[in-house]
């Protein structure tokens, strides 16, 4: 599972230097158990937590994390996720859940740039080490 959360970090990486960024990768697994943590020279110090709590949250609801922004907002279903969560759950871009090619499922989680810039190095990120 290591080597497979190292190679995801690697071409995240990769991913953030195109565009100038530094960034965080968390890696969870399906108990919300740290698997890695990788941080850029560089990186934010809030995209510490911000990437281990996208992580945590697509291993949790086994969902990317942008889909659950609008299920949050005032009115919805999932409106306090965060703050009843103990601050663990966020719905900000850049988590997703992937399976390993060994088949364990993980959540990993991006954070440094915009959501969307998130969401895109994470895209990179899995179509790089994941998807066939």
């Amino acid at each position: 599972m290591i080597e497979e959360a190292k190679l995801i970090a690697a071409a995240a990486e990769k991913a953030a230097k195109n565009v100038d960024l530094s960034i965080v990768v968390s890696i969870v697994d399906t108990h919300g158990n740290p698997v890695l943590l990788h941080r850029m020279d560089g990186a934010p110090l809030h995209s510490l937590d911000m990437a281990f709590r996208k992580a945590y949250t697509a291993a949790s609801f086994d969902v990317a994390t942008e889909e659950l922004t609008d299920q949050v907002q005032a009115g919805q279903p999932l409106y306090g996720l965060a703050v009843n969560s103990g601050s663990k759950l966020i719905a900000f871009g850049g988590g997703a859940p992937t399976s390993l090619k060994g088949g364990d499922r993980v959540g990993v989680g991006i954070s440094g740039g915009t959501s969307q810039e998130d969401i895109e190095i994470l895209r990179e990120a899995l179509k790089a080490t994941i998807q066939p």
